[in-house]
């Protein structure tokens, strides 16, 4: 039985996260998040960050308050509807209790300035949001948003009168938003109780309850690579295999010799790619712009690591291809290049892309 903390104390401020399962990629990429957030702090500045998890004992050394959370608590968040996401909002609600100005960041999120330029933009019926996404009417008439379209029919919502659609991956709010979270978590309830088809109704719930207040987008001050993760995953494993994860002073500071973006050839290798693969049909195309662009990526340790994630994405095309389409594509010898592909920039990457292909194609 785990001893009993004592309860935290209200802050002006708080970096919130929420982690849990024993995935080690989500707890290197939370701890990753929080060392671009200290690497950013500016001379005087402070940061309170609280963890919410059912993993405690992850976080112990790091400079962290951890809120432990136990199975029955985890249940109770999903709700009745099995919505898993439904804990982000409950867990932003609960948080509110902890803090005047709560920032609410999900793990796949560096920080590319002071988290204190993004509390300066917090005030109440104020709200900060990753990024504007879409209007409602730009989405309301897909097959997989009929069903929420019918729900939102209710609240007199359509095209016409649609609402801004924002990227939950980062919220601000204040402790008097209790009322906010409270409508987002019941539109939620209502929304998945006969099943659903998109998973993004958590940040659709809260995109709707903020609908008539005014929200500014964080994109400038924070980078969430939800869309990249493979990356990003393969450069923190590295980082963390070098330094480790026990936390120490020395640690924030060394987090910025990894990159804060995907490896990507420079606009002239990339021009010279697309010209090469000009008259390639559109699939075969992918998946030479990708092999390419592996190859072709930046010398850096840390895209060492990860320049093979490129080749992945060409190999998951590949292996969406019928046996004879494959095939036409490798030609009669496996082993060597494909003749109507153009060749990548380092020579010796020939071999080394084909024996990744072959062991994907094989497994």
């Amino acid at each position: 039985m785990r001893e009993a903390l004592p309860p935290l104390e209200k802050t002006p401020h708080q970096l919130l996260y929420l982690i849990y399962g024993n995935q080690d990629v989500y707890r290197r990429e939370a701890k990753f998040s929080m060392l671009t957030a200290l690497s950013q702090l500016k001379r005087g500045e402070s940061l309170c960050i609280r963890v919410m998890t059912d993993r405690p004992e992850d976080y112990a050394g790091w400079p962290v308050d951890t809120i432990a959370l136990n199975e029955q608590t985890m249940t109770q968040w999903q709700g009745e509807n099995g919505y898993h996401h439904r804990r982000k909002a409950c867990a932003i609600a609960q948080g509110l209790k902890l803090a005047q100005k709560t920032l609410f960041v999900d793990t796949d999120t560096l920080f590319l300035e002071s988290p204190h330029r993004v509390f300066d933009r917090i005030a109440p019926g104020r709200y900060v949001m990753d990024r504007f996404e879409y209007d409602w009417s730009y989405v309301c008439e897909r097959p997989d948003y009929v069903k929420l379209g019918r729900c939102l029919q209710t609240h007199g919502i359509s095209a016409n009168n649609s609402f801004k659609l924002y990227n939950s991956g980062l919220c601000g709010v204040t402790d008097g938003d209790t009322r906010l979270l409270d409508e987002s978590i019941r539109l939620i309830d209502e929304w998945t109780r006969d099943s659903f088809d998109i998973h993004t109704i958590e940040q659709i719930a809260l995109s709707f309850a903020m609908r008539n207040q005014p929200v500014q987008e964080a994109k400038k001050f924070v980078y969430h690579y939800f869309a990249e993760k493979r990356f990003f995953h393969a450069m923190q494993k590295h980082f963390f295999s070098r330094h480790g994860e026990q936390f120490r002073a020395e640690l924030p500071a060394l987090c910025t010799e990894v990159p804060r973006c995907k490896p990507v050839p420079s606009p002239w290798q990339r021009l010279r790619i697309k010209w090469k693969l000009r008259n390639k049909r559109k699939s075969v195309k992918k998946v030479g712009r990708d092999l390419l662009y592996g190859s072709a990526a930046p010398e850096h340790p840390y895209y060492e690591v990860c320049r093979h994630e490129w080749w992945e994405s060409a190999s998951r095309e590949i292996l969406r291809w019928d046996e004879d389409k494959q095939k036409r594509f490798f030609g009669t010898d496996k082993g060597r290049w494909p003749k109507h592909l153009p060749r990548p920039a380092k020579s010796s990457d020939e071999q080394t892309i084909i024996a990744y292909l072959r062991e994907r194609m094989t497994h």
